[in-house]
């Protein structure tokens, strides 16, 4: 696909992508579009290089508002390159109630992505949620709440020595990726939030160890008063590595995207303001 400048549209409610590039060419631009309520998510782009997508407007998709380099399979009958992107630009989109997925989605295909000033607008807590599985990507946030995690595999999460974390667990209305992501997300700005597990049952936001100081809801110490419990059993602590799956589990395990960052002295049960 050649250049292609895609500027000012309003697309609504389709039965699929709003948006859907399989190729996009050389200095593509996908700047302040109005996309809401389409079936298959905001705008998706497959392959990809110096795209920059901008000042977009994506509200009420059913699947991520914004992803990039789209996982190949879905693409394979077109290009056998699908997930080929390079050097592209996220700036100042805004991105509300995406359903069931993410609000941004990087794919692991992904080289050089560089995400400035995105923001939601949710009305709850405005968090930015994104699920980034490439290495390279560059998120700066600023002032505005991201909360940037990545899929280690099914099964628990475990740390660099195959230990479990301490957990708080949360039975939600619908224990889907993207309930559990948002309610996890609140406790992002604790700079203790490791990752969570979502299964079919339940949601569980892992913590540092050290930080959880109990183990029922509400009362002294740091489990959440909304958690329907805590586990402050195991020592699981720093950056997730791995996970293990049980046979008779559906549990899968995202670990936070910048928490060695943020977390350095975490290690030692210090919270980093």
């Amino acid at each position: 696909m050649s250049f292609a400048d895609i500027r000012g549209n309003i697309v609504n409610g389709n039965e699929a992508v709003g948006i859907l590039l399989l190729e996009s060419g050389l200095d593509t631009k996908i700047v302040n579009n109005s996309v809401n309520g389409n079936y298959g998510g905001g705008i998706k782009i497959a392959g990809s290089g110096d795209t920059l997508i901008a000042g977009n407007l994506l509200d009420s998709n059913k699947g991520p508002g914004i992803s990039l380099c789209a996982e190949s399979q879905e693409f394979e009958e077109y290009f056998e390159d699908a997930n080929h992107c390079i050097s592209n630009e996220l700036i100042e989109n805004t991105v509300t109630a995406s359903a069931n997925a993410s609000e941004i989605y990087i794919g692991e295909g992904s080289v050089g992505t560089v995400l400035k000033g995105n923001v939601a607008a949710d009305e709850e807590d405005d968090q930015l949620l994104i699920d980034n599985q490439s290495p390279t990507t560059s998120i700066s946030s600023g002032n505005v709440p991201n909360f940037a995690f990545t899929s280690v595999g099914p099964g628990h999460c475990l740390d660099s020595s195959s230990q479990l974390y301490n957990f708080a667990t949360f039975i939600l209305d619908s224990n889907t990726l993207a309930e559990c992501e948002a309610t996890c997300g609140n406790y992002d700005k604790t700079d203790n939030l490791v990752g969570f597990e979502v299964s079919s049952l339940a949601c569980f936001c892992l913590f540092e160890n050290g930080y959880l100081l109990g183990e029922i809801p509400g009362t002294l110490g740091t489990c959440p008063s909304s958690a329907d419990q805590c586990s402050i059993a195991t020592e699981g602590s720093g950056v997730v590595s791995s996970s293990l799956l049980s046979a008779d589990e559906d549990q899968y395990c995202y670990k936070k995207a910048n928490f060695a960052e943020l977390c350095v002295f975490c290690s030692k049960g210090l919270t980093v303001d």
